[in-house]
């Protein structure tokens, strides 16, 4: 096969994927994802209740949620949203969570939770990710009411 038709398939198969194949996929440190219109209608059709049970299920064997919660193998997630990654002054971070730069935001979080090797290679967080994206965004709806001025829903 020549050259040019491998080509042709090979951008007829990315255009094809549509544009999160296109997207520049990389770590948090260099990427910042954006805001999907697909993301923002899953906020909106979001659920806070089953967002705390995945966070029962998933996050709180390592993490509290509590205003007054204490780190445990994670950080404490109260006022997650906003807050620049590794900067819990309670918690010890992973090299790579301390060096990623990125601040958490609902596109910041989506990304890191639906593969956190990719987002922030080398991070000592045991959870690979979560692959469906309602469930992350009913953990990111119940998310931002851990916070003492909740983010508004985009």
């Amino acid at each position: 096969m020549n050259r040019r038709i491998i080509q042709c398939i090979i951008v007829c198969a990315l255009v094809t994927a549509g544009p999160a194949a296109l997207a520049d996929n990389g770590p948090l440190s260099s990427y910042d994802p954006p805001l999907t219109p697909e993301l923002r209608t899953l906020l909106r059709e979001a659920s806070v209740e089953a967002g705390a049970q995945v966070f029962e299920r998933k996050c709180a064997t390592c993490h509290d949620g509590a205003k007054d919660g204490k780190p445990s193998k994670g950080p404490n997630l109260w006022n997650v949203f906003g807050r620049k990654a590794a900067m819990s002054a309670v918690f010890v971070y992973s090299d790579a969570m301390r060096k990623s730069g990125h601040r958490w935001t609902y596109a910041t979080l989506d990304y890191y939770l639906s593969d956190t090797e990719r987002a922030v290679p080398g991070r000592s967080m045991d959870l690979t990710g979560l692959r469906s994206a309602k469930m992350r965004a009913d953990l990111l709806v119940y998310l931002r009411t851990l916070n003492d001025v909740p983010p508004a829903l985009p």
